[in-house]
């Protein structure tokens, strides 16, 4: 899809950037003495079929049509007839695997620590925490026919509490840009699933594994104690908000792990995430549309790690003027490869547009039949949705159902206790505050003046 997108120049761009930044991960944690797990290993994409089965040659006759792509964009790549993954020993039979050398992995908090120890000892470093930053705007006035800026230069950043920063350039390194729309439109919001399950030391081979399904799976390795290793096991993505079989997600990934490596132990720990897929599969890093002095970093499909790194070369180059050959795949104003996934993108528009049927829905019948340490949204007048939760003591907080990014009506995610929008993948606390954009702010408490929005808003869209 990379090359389909973005030709073989902009496929090659990728990997170059993707590879560059996988092995300054080695150079930095080698430089400062960061223990973070690093290590060089190879990656594994298997078929999600069993041999034998007509998906299952289907699917290798992809992979195989991949390999030359890849080779020729320089990456380690060959694909291996009936190669079997060491530890693999259970029943599924995935034999055939494309296999990439030189990737890498690490602990991103042991990481991510050693590096923030490093930057505290920099005499110009300095960080807030608990700083929630509302608008980021830039001074003048940017002409977008011209992509021009007019009048004083400089950027001025506004946290919730009033407090404000001014400075030459921001980076809005948030996961979402705060932005109503542009880029949010052009990107998927998923929730995926991850399991820590123990495996004995030595057993399973220190590995990448992807089976190639759409919604793949995917294995980790990582240290527990002397007896056992974790294997970090993912997968099973959908759309933020539009599902409530979390545990059974959960006892998917359970499942298939212990089919497959038999001797895996006690599952330790388990946990959901969010994945930012952009319609044409390549992340936005660079100038945030109709700004000169903003730049965003988002769209991660799953490869924040890598990003976030190669990120920090890319924007520095650009504020500081210098060319880079990846800015223009990464620029978040381009047209040309979303222009190409065009049937994708309406596809999507109308799914996310469905959404808002929601208005019309009940999920409770009433407060007092809701179960303890557990939400949902009652709305019995079929136009004042109201999100409550009631805690382990049956004391019930309201707040009105509407997210406030682009008032689409908020689930009740029973496994992270939060309120989800099914629209952009806003996601609040069951005590209302924002816990992930786009949303600016949380869910407004429930009060006469909230009620009244509502109902203008209903009437509007009646």
């Amino acid at each position: 899809m990379i090359k389909k997108n973005f030709g073989e120049e902009g496929a090659k761009l990728t990997a170059d950037s993707h590879d560059w930044a996988l092995h300054r991960v080695g150079e930095i944690s080698k430089e400062l003495g960061i223990d973070c797990e690093y290590r060089i290993l190879p990656g594994y994409n298997v078929s999600q079929y069993t041999k034998g089965t007509k998906e299952h040659a289907d699917e290798i006759a992809e992979l195989k049509e991949e390999i030359p792509i890849c080779q020729k964009i320089g990456l380690d790549a060959k694909f291996v007839e009936d190669f079997k993954i060491k530890g693999w020993d259970g029943e599924p039979d995935q034999r055939d695997a494309a296999v990439f050398g030189r990737q890498a992995t690490f602990h991103p908090t042991k990481y991510l620590n050693g590096v923030l120890k490093w930057l505290q000892k920099q005499p110009n470093f300095q960080c807030y925490t608990r700083s929630r930053v509302h608008t980021c705007s830039e001074k003048g006035l940017h002409v977008p026919i011209i992509d021009t800026h007019i009048g004083k230069k400089g950027v001025k950043v506004e946290t919730v509490t009033g407090r404000t920063v001014m400075c030459n350039h921001a980076v809005q390194a948030t996961v979402v840009p705060l932005q109503l729309l542009s880029i949010i439109a052009e990107m998927e919001y998923n929730r995926t699933y991850c399991i820590a399950i123990r495996i004995p030391k030595g057993t399973v081979e220190d590995a990448l594994i992807y089976d190639n399904a759409d919604k793949y799976k995917y294995v980790r390795m990582t240290q527990c104690d002397d007896k056992d290793d974790y294997m970090v096991v993912g997968g099973c993505d959908h759309a933020v908000g539009q599902e409530d079989e979390q545990q059974q997600r959960y006892k998917e990934l359970e499942t298939w792990t212990r089919e497959r490596f038999t001797k895996a132990g006690s599952v330790d720990y388990k946990w959901s995430g969010q994945i930012f897929e952009p319609e044409d599969y390549m992340a936005f890093i660079g100038r945030n549309s109709g700004n000169d002095r903003i730049y965003i970093v988002t769209g991660d499909s799953g490869n924040g790690l890598t990003h976030g790194v190669l990120a920090g070369k890319l924007l520095t180059d650009l504020i500081l003027g210098v060319d880079n050959p990846w800015a223009k795949i990464y620029d978040p104003k381009r047209k040309t490869s979303l222009l190409k996934e065009l049937p994708s993108i309406v596809k999507h528009d109308l799914q996310v547009n469905a959404q808002y049927k929601r208005w019309a829905q009940n999920d409770i019948e009433d407060i007092a039949s809701l179960p303890k340490g557990k939400g949902g949204v009652l709305n019995p007048t079929g136009k004042l949705p109201r999100a409550v939760y009631k805690d382990q003591d049956g004391k019930v907080s309201e707040f009105s159902a509407l997210c406030p990014h682009m008032h689409g009506i908020v689930c009740w995610n029973d496994d992270e206790k939060s309120f989800d929008c099914p629209v952009h993948g806003s996601r609040f606390s069951k005590d209302g505050m924002a816990i992930c954009g786009p949303t600016k702010g949380g869910l407004n408490a429930w009060n006469e003046e909230g009620k009244a929005k509502q109902e203008v808003m209903w009437e509007q869209a009646s």
